[in-house]
């Protein structure tokens, strides 16, 4: 047997104050970086899958349960469904977004979640999330379970 430890010295995933804590200071951390958009968009997602963690071959409706509870202004604008297939999927799955979708900074989309626009050189629609208010209801939301948590209602 190796030497013991005491909880009290290590990290624990599974203490919920720790995840919510890690969560929130990684996104908060990549976010003073300026220009990482898809590591934003990629965290976020995954991190979503982690809080909505369903069972072995549910993830994908557990998935969109959890955002159409906890971001319902993320699914007015958008949908849970085309959230997940077009930015979760690609950021997740490709570190990159399905074609006809982008994602851009808050300073050039106030107050809006989700524009389509017209490319100038295509003719063609493109879907474009505003990731900083992404991350701003994503972080209230990591805010609101930390202080569940503290609180005794986990």
């Amino acid at each position: 047997m190796g030497k013991e430890i005491s909880l009290t010295e290590i990290q624990q995933s599974g203490d919920p104050a720790f995840r919510y804590a890690m969560m929130r200071k990684v996104v908060e951390a990549v976010r003073k970086e300026g220009e990482l958009y898809m590591p934003l968009l990629n965290l976020v997602t995954t991190f979503i899958d982690g809080l909505a963690s369903g069972q072995s071959g549910g993830s994908k409706n557990a998935y969109i349960n959890y955002l159409q509870k906890q971001f319902p202004d993320l699914c007015s604008a958008i949908g849970a469904e085309l959230f997940y297939t077009k930015y979760r999927c690609g950021a997740v799955h490709e570190f990159n977004l399905k074609k006809g979708f982008a994602i851009e900074r808050g300073e050039k989309m106030p107050g809006i979640y989700v524009d389509t626009k017209t490319i100038k050189e295509t003719g063609n629609q493109i879907t474009i999330l505003n990731i900083d208010r992404l991350i701003d209801d994503f972080i209230a939301h990591i805010q609101s379970l930390e202080e569940a948590y503290k609180h005794g209602a986990s």
